[in-house]
């Protein structure tokens, strides 16, 4: 399978911790999203039912009327550093034989690399790459929606404004809200999709508020992704998010030219480049 378009969407703040005397004990599925998705009825957030999301986190042994259309699972960190913009720099830095790079920098020196977010200094430091700064999910949403139109090939990444806020101010409404919104955000940009295009939905931060340097609490990661004649799967093995990246890399044809990452997402699936 060829992939011309990747668009991946970055939740950012999946794995904030809860304020509640779990997190204190260093729980690792203790978040702010689980205590979310435990008490939504079935009927919620129906685009994160379809990408597997739900699955991620319990046990879903039963067969569904409606399964998971996407190949979903967790990926594991190595950081042990508590910054906003740690999490970024481990899924997309990439190795070259002769220094740093980012997958940004490597697919914008051959094809359309977009960035969508508000300012975060690890995003618009990447050269090669376009910067669009946003200030909320919807502007977000809708100018990923003109660039997919007017572009028919590239690297489209999208950071969601809202999740990180209130999840860092442990504002438990608000990230309801602002998670309803994103999934119906979400199945727009599913309705946008063309037969070649890799929709991947994942979240990068590492650590939590109260974390000090040193210490990882934050050790998993959900992600998943979509194209319609990708085999829709759980991926039971936690690999390190670098992966995403070398996800973003192999579905555009692109991983050979890197050092590192040489391991990615993308399950029983050979990419061929047109």
């Amino acid at each position: 399978m060829s992939y011309k378009r990747v668009i991946l969407v970055d939740l950012a703040a999946l794995g904030l911790r809860s304020d509640n005397e779990s997190a204190q004990h260093n729980s690792d599925n203790d978040t702010l999203l689980t205590h979310v998705l435990n008490q939504s009825a079935e009927s919620a957030l129906p685009t994160f039912h379809k990408l597997g999301l739900f699955n991620v986190y319990f046990d879903s042994d039963e067969e569904s009327d409606n399964p998971p259309i996407a190949t979903y699972g967790l990926t594991r960190t190595r950081s042990i550093v508590n910054k906003a913009c740690s999490g970024l720099r481990e899924m997309f830095d990439c190795a070259l034989s002769y220094r740093v790079s980012s997958v940004f920098e490597e697919v914008g020196k051959r094809t359309n690399s977009i960035t969508i977010s508000r300012f975060v200094s690890y995003l618009f430091s990447q050269e090669h790459s376009r910067h669009i700064q946003v200030g909320n999910d919807q502007d977000a949403f809708a100018v990923l929606k003109h660039q997919l139109e007017k572009n028919q090939a590239g690297f489209f990444y999208l950071q969601v404004p809202s999740l990180q806020t209130y999840a860092q101010e442990n504002e438990f409404e608000d990230f309801t809200d602002a998670l309803n919104d994103v999934d119906q955000y979400l199945n727009q940009v599913m309705e946008q999709l063309h037969d070649d295009d890799l929709l991947m939905v994942v979240s990068s931060r590492v650590g939590d508020n109260r974390s000090k340097d040193g210490f990882s609490t934050y050790k998993i990661l959900p992600f998943m992704l979509y194209n319609q004649n990708l085999k829709a799967e759980h991926l039971l093995d936690k690999p390190f998010v670098c992966e995403v990246g070398g996800t973003v890399l192999a579905a555009l044809g692109l991983q050979q030219d890197v050092i590192s990452p040489k391991h990615n997402l993308l399950p029983n699936s050979e990419v061929i480049v047109d």
